[in-house]
Parts: C-alpha cells; structure tokens; sequence
C-alpha cells in the first residue's frame, strides 16, 4: 500500500469531516500520520487530529456525543490503515 492509497483510505468514509474542516486540511495531517515510521508519534499525531476533529464538528453544529462517537470511527480507520501500511503482518505493536 502506498500512502495516497492510505490516505484514500482512511478518509474513505469521513465526508462530515472533509466538509467542516476541509478536504486539505483532513488529507495533509492523515498524510503525515502515514509517513510518521514511529508507532507512539503516529498515535500522539491521531488523538491532536481526533480533538481537532470533535471540536470542529461540534463548532459545525454536532452534538458532542455525535462528533466523538464520528471521530472515534475516523480515528480507529487512520490507526487501521496506519497499521496496514507500515506493519508487515497489519498487526499492533
């Protein structure tokens, strides 16, 4: 898997999330978390975009359980796809 692919993965199914904080925006920090080798920078990368992600979906209007139940999936498909793309075997560290 290369990381454009990965990066079209992960956002594969976050289209409330590209609308409120911008397709670029979304792309440029998972695409960082992509190339970050490092299994704990990776995952400090994902929990700074997953409360930048609730904060601006409630600021769009979200509910706050809505926007963490919306940024957990979104998260747990960018460690997912992180995972796929540098681990061998896809499995945790």
């Amino acid at each position: 898997m290369k990381i454009e692919e990965a990066v079209t993965a992960a956002t594969a199914e976050a289209s409330t999330l590209l609308s409120c904080l911008g397709q670029p925006v979304v792309a440029y920090h998972v695409m960082e978390i992509m190339r970050e080798a490092d299994v704990e920078h990776a995952r400090e990368m994902q929990l700074a975009l997953m409360r930048r992600s609730i904060e601006a979906l409630v600021d769009d209007g979200l509910e706050d359980v809505a926007a963490e139940h919306f940024a957990s999936l979104f998260n747990g498909r960018v460690g997912l796809t992180w995972r796929l793309l540098h681990l061998p075997d896809g499995a945790s560290h």
